[in-house]
């Protein structure tokens, strides 16, 4: 199959499967109400990680890449646990029990382990050795759930997902590994064909379809998985803190928001609105503006490390700015929200259904 013929069939085959999911989700139970912290309009459907999953496994079999069958149980998990999670709104344990399972599939099946974090102080390659079980565990959990908490606004994880998934694809491109190219290419492709019935235009006033924790676990999952995957291993060049760099807007929201969430003597895992695209809505943004924004700055943010990777730039130095960039970006957000109840009110726009983070 040609490269070209990858992302355009995959992209082809989820528009079918979603419009043939959104006219059944009444039946599967998979609708997203309004009300409460869900200010979207009208019932809407919550099939969009559906069909990319289903998609994705079928292409997954037609493509027979190394490790595809570890890769299909580990997202079959998941898309299990993530529909499970949209009909009947599970408690945290149940889904962090489903995502450790995944990456058990990943790291012993699959044999995609994250063994060293890079050569971050100038001092040679950090290994994580024993722990490398532990730290891969925490590594993929931590970007499924950056993930989930973008997903706040319509079209935002679907972009983030996107931006995040063509960068690898050119990283896997340019470093000769046409397995994890092929893949990438086919998740971009289906992501892509989502974002049709999701993202805002002049021509869809509101989604038409909801990604839900079933999609949004799962690109958390593959975005994680190919990090480790591309930056791991004899033959690969692309630096661990390259790949960070990628999905470093989700990740410095998510990491900067169980923070603040945690100073104010509540849950980590309880949800609220003081995201990342909670703050672009405070500016009068309308909700697709506000997802360009976020996007556009995760297409820098990705580009910076893909830039950085190329030019050869120190690892340090690279691992120095991402520390810049957070601690800015948390201080920022910090002083932006202030006391953690105090900008719970409904943001300008018409946001869709946050799930509530695990």
């Amino acid at each position: 199959m040609t490269t070209a013929l990858i992302p355009a069939s995959t992209f082809l085959l989820t528009l079918l499967v979603t419009l043939a999911l959104i006219r059944v989700a009444p039946t599967l139970k998979l609708l997203d109400y309004p009300g409460g912290r869900k200010a979207h309009i009208g019932t809407t459907p919550v099939v969009g990680g559906l069909s990319i999953t289903f998609v994705c496994i079928i292409a997954l079999f037609v493509l027979k890449t190394q490790s595809w069958i570890a890769m299909c149980v580990a997202i079959s998990i998941l898309l299990a646990i993530g529909t499970l999670d949209d009909i009947y709104d599970l408690p945290p344990t149940p889904k962090l029990l489903a995502q450790a399972s995944a990456v058990f599939v990943m790291f012993y099946v699959a044999n995609v382990k994250l063994l060293t974090v890079g050569n971050l102080l100038g001092t040679g390659a950090i290994g994580t050795w024993m722990l490398a079980p532990v730290i891969t565990t925490f590594a993929v959990i931590g970007v499924i759930n950056a993930i989930n908490m973008a997903d706040g606004i319509d079209g935002h994880a679907g972009f983030i997902s996107l931006i995040g998934l063509l960068t690898y694809a050119y990283v896997a491109h340019e470093s000769a590994l046409p397995d994890q190219f092929a893949v990438l290419l086919t998740l971009a492709g289906a992501v892509g064909a989502f974002l049709v019935f999701n993202a805002r235009s002049p021509w869809v006033k509101r989604a038409k379809t909801f990604l839900g924790d079933a999609g949004s676990m799962m690109l958390g999952f593959t975005l994680a998985y190919f990090a480790i995957d591309i930056s791991q291993g004899t033959g690969r060049t692309f630096p661990p803190i390259c790949a960070l760099w990628v999905v470093v807007i989700p990740l410095c929201d998510c990491v900067s928001l169980m923070i603040r969430r945690k100073l104010a003597g509540g849950s980590m895992f309880a949800a609220d609105r003081n995201h990342l695209h909670h703050y672009l809505l405070s500016f009068r943004l309308s909700v697709g503006q506000a997802t360009m924004v976020s996007a556009v700055a995760s297409l820098v943010c990705a580009s910076i490390g893909v830039a950085a990777w190329k030019l050869k730039i120190p690892e340090p130095a690279i691992f120095a700015a991402f520390v810049v960039f957070f601690i800015v970006y948390h201080v920022h957000m910090t002083r932006v929200f202030g006391n953690m109840g105090q900008r719970d009110q409904k943001p300008d726009g018409e946001p869709n259904s946050e799930s509530a983070p695990t």
